[in-house]
């Protein structure tokens, strides 16, 4: 599910528990579907996010489903992975077809979630909020979208965080966090981002 947040990060993590994951292990799944989504036209990283919405995703037997803005007033989107239905709000739906970030986002956050196979039925009885977020559902779905939407390779070659966001179609916050991250953990050197290791 992709919640709508006003402030900033939450303090707990916000979804349910699922099997852990750690960084390196959502990195490998996000290089396994490297090559497999379907890309913008002429954009080496930019990924087309209606094609995987309208298509990708349909042809993997998903069923898309879009509501109203009354009827899901509390979230953007849902994936439900057993039921093999993706929901979306429709004006989460609209900035999709307006290649808005947040649209684009929206899309690859469901399918991660799809990956991942979160399904609700896995946690009953985990008490929301009181699990790691490495074993959190939107945890691990926020940092598997960062790893597809902006793949190593466009981190390597991006001359800054701005840059990676042009060329993923990502958000700047986003795309900072990710080359952040990455040089925390070592993927990238401090100045490989500045297009220095390309």
């Amino acid at each position: 599910m992709t919640m709508l947040f006003r402030n900033g990060q939450p303090s707990t993590p916000s979804g349910l528990k699922v099997a852990a994951q750690s960084y390196a292990s959502l990195e490998q799944i996000a290089r396994q579907l490297d090559g497999h989504l379907p890309l913008a036209p002429l954009e080496p990283y930019k990924l087309d996010c209606v094609r995987i919405l309208e298509n990708t995703l349909i042809r993997a037997g998903f069923r898309l489903k879009v509501e109203t803005t009354e009827t899901l007033n509390d979230c953007a989107a849902f994936t439900i992975p057993e039921q093999s239905l993706i929901v979306f709000r429709d004006d989460i739906y609209d900035l999709l077809h307006k290649d808005h970030v947040y649209g684009r986002s929206t899309v690859i956050h469901e399918l991660s979630h799809s990956v991942l196979q979160h399904a609700v039925t896995l946690h009953r009885g985990a008490v929301l909020g009181q699990h790691r977020f490495c074993e959190d559902s939107e945890w691990q779905a926020k940092a598997l979208t960062a790893a597809i939407m902006m793949p190593i390779a466009a981190c390597r070659v991006a001359i800054s965080a701005e840059h990676l966001a042009w060329l993923c179609g990502t958000s700047v916050t986003a795309s900072t966090y990710r080359l952040d991250r990455l040089k925390r953990d070592g993927l990238i050197g401090a100045g490989e981002e500045a297009g220095q290791y390309g």
